[in-house]
């Protein structure tokens, strides 16, 4: 029971979308789908994203017999706007865990959702059994020093984190137009436009407009990418050796947004790395044509 009274089977609609108050009060949006009988995968959305992101792989996920559930961070939709770290997120995904009585899961994260994945596994090595991440971010001032010169993450590293979000508002600006009267079509080109052209070439627009859904819900501001901004590169709250899942690593060969660079970093820490690169793909790429393998794989290791 939620600390309210609620499953969060109370609150889940006809499209697997739902909310849970979580045990400090804050609300957390949540999503799931799938097939409902199988294994729970935990996934973590990019930056900028939100609980949505994960209805792209509904299907996949049925097919893989995989019980597959988001959430939006703090920060996106309606979920409370709070302090985001790695670990405190990982929290949330561990109550969410709870709430579904999953004692066993795997978790997944996809570009910015990948250090949340890796940091749910740190925090509870004894229920996560495998762990995906797809395109994921690494801890940006170890793979470039220059980063923590950037004003805002000089006053995170201060603890003066209510000045270092406020400046990184500042920093992103508002985000693309995604109110009502905005089509699909629109709300995807908007955000695309922050992409180098390689990747917005990857995909026609057909393929994208089912993405306008999740940032409609999802980033009325970009306070969430905010947060995550900030922790991803003030330094990570977690150790890597305390994952003792084994974890895949999907890179693209050429991600222009995160490198592969990235995927080298963390291979070369976990104890139990797979890094399969993609030949000739880009960010985008390396998640969208691929939901069933990656759901299959993680169905398979958490099993």
């Amino acid at each position: 029971m939620g600390p309210c009274g609620n499953t969060l089977g109370d609150v889940i609609t006809s499209k697997g979308l739902g909310w849970h108050e979580l045990a400090d009060g804050r609300r957390l949006d949540t999503w799931m789908g799938g097939d409902p009988d199988g294994t729970t995968v935990v996934y973590f959305h990019g930056t900028p994203a939100g609980r949505l992101q994960a209805a792209l792989g509904d299907g996949a996920a049925r097919r893989a017999g995989v019980r597959l559930v988001a959430f939006s961070r703090p920060g996106y939709g309606a979920s409370s706007d709070a302090v985001t770290t790695l670990t405190s997120v990982a929290r949330d995904a561990l109550e969410l865990a709870d709430l579904l009585g999953a004692d066993s899961f795997a978790t997944l994260g996809a570009s910015g959702g990948g250090p949340y994945a890796l940091a749910t596994a740190a925090l509870a090595p004894d229920r996560v059994r495998a762990v995906g991440v797809v395109a994921g971010v690494g801890p940006l001032a170890e793979l470039d020093p220059r980063v923590a010169d950037d004003p805002a993450v000089r006053l995170a590293r201060a603890g003066e984190i209510a000045a270092a979000v406020a400046l990184n508002d500042e920093q992103f600006g508002p985000p693309p137009d995604t109110s009502p009267g905005t089509s699909d079509a629109e709300v995807v080109d908007g955000f695309s436009a922050m992409a180098p052209d390689a990747e917005r070439s990857a995909f026609p627009p057909e393929m994208l407009e089912p993405w306008a859904s999740d940032l409609r819900d999802a980033v009325p501001t970009f306070r969430g990418a905010s947060r995550d901004s900030l922790a991803f590169s003030a330094g990570w709250d977690f150790e890597l050796s305390s994952v003792r899942a084994p974890v895949w690593l999907w890179y693209g060969e050429r991600d222009q947004l995160v490198p592969l660079q990235h995927g080298w970093w963390l291979r070369d820490r976990l104890a139990r790395p797979t890094l399969v690169v993609r030949e000739g793909a880009g960010h985008l790429a390396t998640l969208m044509p691929h939901w069933t393998e990656i759901l299959t794989t993680l169905r398979l290791a958490a099993a």
